[in-house]
């Protein structure tokens, strides 16, 4: 049995152990937090990754854990219904799953809960030494000499500066607000996702649990200095959000102080290579996603399942490490640069730029909207499954 060692216990580190688990092998995972904590903000899960925790076994569970979505909706400030997404016509209809938005933690605690091995907290890595033969070390000084390193540790990767050193986060001249809010939605919204596409402003969410709303928001450039009082930097985020279509002004009137974290956008090029000797890249490490789109943990979903299934294919890493780049390389590249696309064009800081984009999605045929979505689903990597799965 290969020894495997992975190093970040994010939604990524943790589905490629189960992944491995469920084949048969006991893997090593090595977090840097020291703790997992009911922290982050939501995440929206698309018909894909849900074909992945289907084939894991937990695609039941954390539809129980979050919402599972009717349809959503794209919007322009002024209101007009641009796009409809009919999850139940299209997603469900081709693959028996649509979309479920949940909490980040929420999912987390649901692969945590899933996962036979214990994640090893507060060990960080802190560099990897060499890849053949492979040595890495942790936070606190503990050398470690696996089969096989697997670096799910995000879009800061240290494991990846050993395959492609010197790759550092590629920034979108856009900030993003981010909250979980406790609201009580209006009927149509407590099922459906939601955005409204502006002048340099892309807006929306989705309800994550009863009572609470995921919320994002960009903007240009950041509404307030970070000295600002929180009652300042809420003023601003109301300001700017609340002449929007509904539920937007509804769910910004509701944020408290605590609520709201902001972040710059960025994700990283793509990459020559995913592995060098022993060591290989999956999830952010690999291809980190600007958020349009909403495939970021999707794509590292689809590596978990693959790359674990190569790993117990193969006698040598070496081989599996080539499928799987094989089988994931384009198809995430593909992503990533529809997802950069996306973000140039939500974030459009010309009105007559947006109009042009707004008016394009809304006369966008339907039936050509509706193949696309397919066709992404179609293509889910899903290798056969084993007994266990």
């Amino acid at each position: 049995m290969l020894d495997v060692a992975i190093i970040g216990g994010g939604i990524c580190g943790l589905t490629t152990a189960i992944a491995l688990e469920r084949r048969g092998t006991e893997p090593r995972i090595y977090e840097a937090a020291t703790e997992y904590r009911p922290v982050g903000a939501g995440i929206l899960l698309h018909t894909n990754a849900m074909l992945v925790f289907d084939r894991l076994g937990l695609a039941d569970r954390i539809r129980d854990a979050g919402v599972a979505l009717d349809g959503g909706e794209i919007r322009s400030p002024a209101g007009r219904v641009l796009k409809r997404l009919d999850l139940s016509g299209v997603e469900r209809a081709a693959f028996g799953h649509g979309y479920v938005a949940i909490h980040r933690a929420a999912l987390q605690r649901v692969l945590l809960d899933a996962l036979e091995t214990e994640v090893q907290t507060g060990m960080a890595c802190t560099a990897v030494e060499s890849t053949a033969p492979l040595i890495a070390t942790l936070a606190d000084g503990t050398t470690i000499e696996p089969d096989v390193l697997v670096g799910a540790d995000g879009i800061d990767s240290t494991v990846r500066e050993a395959i492609v050193p010197g790759v550092s986060r590629r920034r979108l001249e856009s900030v993003v607000y981010r909250a979980v809010v406790s609201v009580d939605l209006s009927p149509p919204y407590r099922s459906r996702g939601f955005q409204c596409w502006g002048v340099g402003t892309y807006t929306g969410g989705a309800p994550i649990d009863t009572g609470r709303v995921y919320w994002f928001g960009t903007a240009p450039e950041p509404l307030t200095p970070e000295s600002a009082d929180p009652a300042a930097k809420l003023a601003a985020i109301r300001e700017h959000f609340g002449g929007y279509p509904e539920p937007i002004p509804s769910i910004v009137a509701a944020l408290e102080p605590g609520d709201v974290f902001r972040s710059g956008l960025a994700d990283v090029p793509r990459l020559e290579r995913w592995r060098r000797g022993s060591v290989v890249l999956a999830g952010d490490a690999a291809h980190a996603l600007l958020p349009f789109g909403g495939q970021g943990a999707a794509q590292g979903i689809e590596d978990a399942i693959v790359l674990a299934h190569e790993l117990t294919a193969h006698d040598e890493p070496a081989a599996a490490f080539d499928s799987y780049e094989g089988t994931r390389k384009p198809r995430a590249d593909r992503v990533h640069d529809e997802a950069r696309r996306m973000g140039w064009l939500a974030t459009r800081q010309s009105s007559l730029g947006a109009r042009v984009r707004n008016l394009g999605v809304r006369v966008l045929p339907r039936r050509l909207f509706d193949r696309i979505r397919r066709r992404r689903f179609a293509e889910t990597p899903l290798p056969k499954a084993t007994r266990a799965e």
